[in-house]
């Protein structure tokens, strides 16, 4: 059996993407997303008009070349993901953690009025 890759992976061209779960709770916004294999040291969050960026790297516990894998299923290198916020949230006051590889972001939300009825005059 031949072990050689036909299609030699690039990985200097490669980037991932987070998988996220979005919800609200007690009035934050949360997100959360699974990062294995990195320390905060290894991830940026920036906040960009109406944009969340986490952006990192993820490097491999050990460092084999392409042509030594015999299968490859995990994602080794930068990555990053893009949020659109929502209007109602207080980004001055984000705050993230990361504890057992889930990276959790909780963003408060601002109190709005809700609907509000506009008298026409004449």
């Amino acid at each position: 059996m031949d072990w050689e890759h036909e299609h030699p992976i690039n990985l200097s061209e490669e980037e991932g993407q987070l998988a996220v779960d979005i919800y609200i709770k007690d009035d934050d916004l949360v997100i959360v997303s699974p990062i294995s294999g990195v320390t905060m040291n290894d991830i940026e969050i920036l906040v960009h008009g109406d944009m969340l960026i986490i952006r990192g790297n993820r490097l491999p516990p050990e460092n084999p070349k392409v042509t030594d894998y015999l299968y490859r299923e995990c994602y080794w290198g930068p990555f990053s993901k893009t949020i659109i916020l929502p209007r109602d949230v207080d980004t001055s006051n984000i705050k993230a953690s990361l504890k057992d590889g889930i990276l959790i972001i909780r963003i408060p939300k601002i109190k709005t009025e809700g609907v509000k009825k506009i008298s026409i005059e004449d």
